[in-house]
C-alpha cells in the first residue's frame, strides 16, 4: 500500500546533493514518459534514470499518471524551466522535467517539486540565469501577525483584553475554541506561508460510513470539526473557504469527512508521526491549542490522538506502523539534518563586514555560530540557538543582493530580528561561523561555514 502524507504527493527520499543543491545524476537513460500533471494541468516528462530501474516499475510509475512508458527514451524540449529530481538509491532516480520558457512560473514550479514532491529543484537557464523572478513572482512568505478583534454579532466576548478575540494569523495558530479560525484572522496571509494547491481528496468509501449513526461516534467527530475549524488548517482544507478547492483532505468532504485522510495523514493528525518541524505557539499564546503532540493544533492532546488512533485501528493499522518514520514533511526535515560544508572562496563575511553569498536575492540573511542548528519555520524555529546576527526583508521590499550588506548594519527595506534591541557581538578573527541566506522561508540560496 502507498502511504502519502497530507502535504506531499510523492514519497521518494531527496537526493543527495552539494551545497548549491545540484544533484548528480545516473548517466544511464532508462526510458520516460510524458503526460499532463493532473494537480498543475502543466505537460511533465519523467525521465528514469539509473541501472537499478525495471521495466516493470517504470511502466508502473507512468501508468499511475496514465503515461505510456517509452524504453530507452530521454526527455527533451526546446526550452525547460527546470527539473524536480527524486532518489530511491543512487542508480534508481526520477528526473521530472517542465518545459518552459515562461521565467514567471519558476517559483512556482520550484515550490511543487521541492515542498511538495519531496525532491530537488534543479532551474534551466530560464529559471536560473537571472535573479529577477524571485523579486515579482508569486506571494512572498508573509509573517505572522496577531489580530484583535471584537467578536461576531451574537458571540460572546473574547478572552482578551476590552473582549475582543485575538489569534495568529499563521499556519500554527487557532483562535478562541468555539470560534472558527477564517472568521478572525486572514486565510489569504496564511496560504502564503506554506504552498497551498487544489489536490482532490480521496473519493468516499463506496460503502457508506455508518459509524457516524452512532452518537458517542458522532459527538467526538462533531469536538474535531469544531478544533479543526477553529485552527488555520482549514485555510486549506476546507473546499468552500479555498480558491481552487480542498488540499488532499476536505472537513468539508461528503459523508464521514474523515475518510478524505489517506492512513498516513490520519497517523500526521494523531501525533504519530513527528511534524514538529512545521512549527508551534505555546498553548498559552495559542488561545490554549497545542501543536506539539498533534498534527492539528487542539486544546486536549489526548482526547484528539485517540480519536485518530482509533480511525487507523478501524482501517487496520496502528501508531507503531508509523514508529521509525522521518519527521515530516521530507523537505523541512532535510533542512533540519543538513549540515553546511565550508564555503566557497568569497562568501561569507569580509574582514570590512560585507557579507556575501551566492544563490541570488535573498530575504533573509543569518550569521550563526558554526554548530547551530539550520533556521527553521516561525513562530518557534526559526532563531535557533547561536544565531548572531539575523536581517528580514518586508514582504513588499525587494529581496537583498549579496555583497550589499554589511554585518551588524540593516539595509533599508530591512529589520534585525537578532538580537532584538542590540548590535550584534562582533566577529573573531581567526573564528569559524555559518552563513545563511534565503530567498524566502525554507527557500536556502547559500549554507555553508566560513573562516571569518
Amino acid at each position: 500500500m502507498r502511504l502519502v502524507t497530507s502535504l506531499l504527493l510523492a514519497v521518494p527520499v531527496l537526493i543527495s546533493c552539494n551545497r548549491e543543491g545540484n544533484p548528480d545524476l545516473p548517466e544511464t537513460i532508462f526510458g520516460q514518459c510524458t503526460y499532463v500533471n493532473r494537480f498543475s494541468d502543466n505537460e511533465e516528462c519523467r525521465e528514469f534514470r539509473g541501472l537499478d530501474w525495471s521495466q516493470e516499475a517504470a511502466v508502473s510509475d507512468c501508468a499511475d499518471w496514465d503515461a505510456e512508458f517509452q524504453l530507452g527514451e530521454s526527455c527533451e524540449y526546446e526550452s525547460i524551466l527546470g527539473a524536480c529530481v527524486l532518489e530511491d538509491s543512487a542508480e534508481k532516480v526520477t528526473r521530472i522535467v517542465a518545459p518552459g520558457s515562461d521565467a514567471s512560473k519558476c517559483r512556482s514550479t520550484e515550490r511543487g517539486c521541492e515542498l511538495f514532491g519531496g525532491g530537488i529543484f534543479v532551474p534551466s537557464s530560464v529559471c536560473g540565469g537571472s535573479d529577477d523572478y524571485l523579486d515579482e513572482d508569486g506571494p512572498v512568505f508573509l509573517p505572522p501577525t496577531l489580530i484583535c478583534m471584537d467578536p461576531l454579532e451574537g458571540e460572546a466576548p473574547g478572552a482578551s483584553e476590552g473582549g475582543q478575540v485575538c489569534t495568529w494569523s499563521m499556519i500554527s495558530g487557532a483562535t478562541e475554541e468555539g470560534r472558527k479560525f477564517n472568521d478572525y484572522a486572514s486565510c489569504d496571509q496564511v496560504r502564503t506561508q506554506r504552498p497551498y494547491a487544489a489536490v482532490p481528496p480521496p473519493a468516499p468509501p463506496e460503502v457508506p460510513d455508518t459509524r457516524i449513526e452512532d452518537p458517542t461516534y458522532a459527538a467526538e467527530l462533531d469536538w474535531v470539526t469544531a478544533q479543526v475549524e477553529s485552527a488555520a488548517c482549514v485555510c486549506c482544507h476546507q473546499a468552500s473557504i479555498t480558491p481552487d478547492g480542498a488540499a488532499v483532505w476536505d472537513i468539508e468532504g461528503e459523508g464521514n469527512w474523515i475518510n478524505t485522510f489517506t492512513p498516513y495523514g490520519l497517523a500526521f493528525m494523531g501525533g504519530f508521526v513527528d511534524s514538529s518541524l512545521l512549527g508551534a505557539y505555546p498553548a498559552e499564546e495559542n488561545n490554549g491549542f497545542d501543536r506539539t503532540r498533534t498534527g492539528t493544533p487542539t486544546t486536549d492532546p489526548d482526547r484528539m490522538r485517540a480519536f485518530f488512533e482509533a480511525e487507523l485501528a478501524y482501517r487496520g493499522f496502528s501508531p507503531e506502523d508509523w514508529a521509525d518514520a522521518d519527521p515530516t514533511p521530507a523537505p523541512f526535515h532535510q533542512q533540519d539534518i543538513f549540515e553546511p560544508e565550508a564555503c566557497d572562496e568569497g562568501e561569507g563575511v569580509a574582514r570590512d563586514g560585507t557579507v556575501t553569498w551566492s544563490g541570488g536575492g535573498s530575504r533573509y540573511v543569518y550569521v550563526l555560530e558554526a554548530d547551530a542548528k539550520n533556521p527553521g519555520v516561525p513562530p518557534n524555529l526559526d532563531v535557533p540557538v547561536g544565531t548572531l546576527w539575523k536581517i528580514d526583508v518586508a514582504p513588499d521590499e525587494s529581496p537583498l543582493r549579496s555583497g550589499t550588506v554589511k554585518y551588524g548594519e540593516v539595509p533599508e527595506g530591512a529589520s534585525q530580528a537578532q538580537p532584538v534591541e542590540s548590535a550584534p557581538a562582533a566577529l573573531v578573527p581567526g573564528e569559524r561561523y555559518y552563513i545563511y541566506a534565503s530567498a524566502d522561508i525554507m527557500l536556502p540560496n547559500t549554507r555553508c561555514i566560513f573562516t571569518y
